[in-house]
């Protein structure tokens, strides 16, 4: 089989060269015939101008311009009061801009059509000499050309109304960008019809052939031109400065033309997809440059990819002439394998579209929710904080295991049994990977119970205790507060302690002597919470005010229990503040602490 390839590929190759050849000499036979028969075409031209016929056909020509102008005359009557409303009216913003743009394409390439039915229709009207009513159509359809190319440029560039401009060029460059597009529309076109006049009608094939490449060269020689001049290096400073990407790619379907025009078209396509692909980022944020929410730019600009694809591939089908059910059902391999890779491709491109989609979505409101420190208190949007993550990370497996079967199945892949042999692998490494398995399913039951959060204080039942800093899919990232990072596994955590809910109650014992006075240590303690709840500071943090009572009487030694409730993580600020203010009230009782064996502080 590869021997067989191996030739195919060398036959097509030989073959490729030979078509290049014979079109290279067919060039040069035309540049070298065609001084002798344009004089002889200018002869016979000027010979049937001058007798009765040629007259008589310029007199129609004449008459169909003026046909068409009329007509054309009288849709402005209805229509330039619209169009100069639109006109008159500044646009606050680029997408504004596009709306009036649209509406005014509208306006102009309806009169414009108007003035070419007209035209071509009343031609029917008339006798017409042999070939004189092709010409007539071919300067028509020329004409067309030729204003709908100056009606879409300078609505785009719009070089003396940068406020109405839609694309991202400087005023400077504008006017110049626009002459230049002007004339590569108008080399194009002339290559187009008048070598097809001169080449159907007039029985000139070496002068239409010499006049296709000089518009062509001249075309190719101004957009390489214009590359350099107008298109810098983009942001980001890539290998090559686009400029040179440009011209490059104006270059290669120059040189695929003088092979073969047929393949020149479809390159002129392809060169067209990849320029609008490097200036399409920048089109669409000009477009959208006014949205704080970078969701939707991103959106766009995928959908646009995706998009400019499928209208080449569209494109490229008409300009071929390709039946595209015959191709579906031809019987060739290589075309159908090149069929199943674009329907990839397609799978590709619309799966990247939903992923930016996700994916941008997910990170816009990160980035909206997240703290401004790592450190930060734990809030209402600490449970998002948690689970967007997690599902970014599996809507880009879903997607991507998605994307690969359906592409197994374009491919015409049977992917039955490959989801039968996974279901064999997965029972296999689910045997061999128990605690693995285990890790991933403790922690779905975790984050489905919600028992803890990013920011979130927890104890585990192993001894792991800390602030939980990140969550993977099986383990789950504990900053201790003495600074180590501890990563432990879900199967591992066992009964957990959230000290990072709600409320916490901290209690306290101060040991006193024997011979104080319970009842005034109880007031001095109330009045210490009430001083504490009116602090501006403190006050705030307690949701339950300073108390304290007799605990339990010791030899020589009266313990009280001072006990106050305050939200998680405060407790240490609160309980800090209260040994101090109860100090100094114990001292301006000249109360002192109890000397014995029980501490000032003993936790309950």
């Amino acid at each position: 089989m590869g021997h067989a390839l191996n030739q195919s590929l060398a036959g097509w190759s030989v073959q490729a060269l030979a078509d290049a050849a014979a079109r290279m000499e067919s060039l040069r036979g035309d540049v070298l015939r065609a001084p002798e028969e344009l004089r002889s075409l200018i002869a016979v031209t000027h010979a049937s101008l001058m007798s009765a016929t040629g007259v008589a056909a310029f007199t129609y020509v004449v008459i169909l311009l003026l046909v068409g102008i009329g007509v054309e005359w009288l849709y402005w009557t209805y229509a330039y009061s619209p169009l100069r409303e639109i006109q008159s009216t500044v646009p606050a913003s680029s997408r504004q801009a596009l709306r009036l743009a649209l509406r005014r394409l509208v306006l102009r390439v309806s009169g414009l059509l108007i003035f070419t039915i007209a035209a071509i229709g009343a031609s029917a009207a008339f006798s017409w000499p042999s070939g004189v009513q092709e010409l007539v159509v071919a300067a028509a359809l020329l004409l067309l050309v030729l204003r709908l190319g100056w009606i879409l440029i300078v609505t785009v560039l719009a070089p003396a109304r940068p406020r109405r401009r839609l694309v991202p060029v400087a005023d400077e460059s504008a006017g110049w960008l626009a002459a230049a597009a002007i004339a590569v529309v108008g080399l194009l076109a002339l290559g187009a019809f008048v070598a097809g006049v001169m080449e159907g009608v007039g029985g000139a094939a070496h002068t239409a052939g010499a006049l296709r490449l000089v518009t062509v060269t001249g075309a190719a020689l101004l957009l390489v031109i214009t590359a350099f001049l107008f298109f810098g290096r983009p942001r980001g400073a890539p290998r090559f400065p686009r400029s040179f990407v440009l011209a490059l790619l104006v270059v290669a379907v120059y040189g695929i033309w003088l092979m073969s025009a047929k393949a020149a078209t479809l390159a002129a396509i392809v060169a067209a997809v990849i320029a609008l692909q490097i200036g399409l980022r920048d089109m669409v944020f000009f477009f959208l440059q006014g949205d704080d929410d970078r969701v939707l730019p991103s959106i766009v600009l995928s959908a646009a990819r995706f998009a400019v694809v499928l209208a080449a591939l569209g494109i490229g089908a008409v300009v071929v002439d390709t039946p595209v059910l015959a191709l579906a059902a031809a019987e060739s391999p290589g075309l159908r394998l090149v069929l199943r890779l674009l329907g990839v491709a397609t799978l590709v491109l619309l799966t990247h579209v939903v992923w930016i989609t996700v994916r941008t979505a997910i990170d816009q409101r990160l980035a909206r929710i997240r703290p401004a420190s790592p450190h930060a208190e734990p809030d209402e949007h600490s449970r998002l904080l948690t689970l967007l993550p997690l599902l970014r990370v599996t809507a880009a497996v879903l997607l991507m295991v998605m994307l690969v079967l359906s592409s197994l199945w374009a491919l015409g892949i049977e992917i039955t049994p490959v989801l039968a042999g996974a279901g064999v692998v997965g029972l296999a490494l689910g045997f061999g990977a128990q605690a693995l398995v285990r890790d991933v399913i403790a922690g779905v039951f975790y984050l489905a119970e919600d028992a803890f959060r990013i920011g979130e204080y927890i104890e585990a039942g192993g001894n792991s205790k800390g602030t939980v800093e990140r969550i993977t899919l099986r383990t789950v990232a504990l900053r201790h507060h003495n600074g180590p990072l501890h990563f432990v596994p879900y199967g591992a955590l066992g009964t957990v302690r959230n000290t990072s809910r709600d409320w916490v109650v901290e209690k306290f014992n101060l040991p006193l002597p024997i011979d104080t006075d319970s009842e005034k240590i109880r007031k001095l303690i109330k009045k210490v919470g009430e001083e504490m709840k009116a602090d501006p500071e403190i006050g705030p943090l307690l949701m339950e005010t300073l108390k304290g009572k007799l605990y339990r009487v010791d030899p020589g030694v009266k313990v009280f229990r001072c006990k106050f409730r305050t939200a998680p993580g405060r407790q240490f600020d609160v309980r800090a503040q209260a040994y101090k203010r109860i100090e100094a009230a114990l001292k301006k009782m000249e109360v002192r602490f109890a000397d014995g064996r029980l501490p000032v502080l003993t936790n309950a």
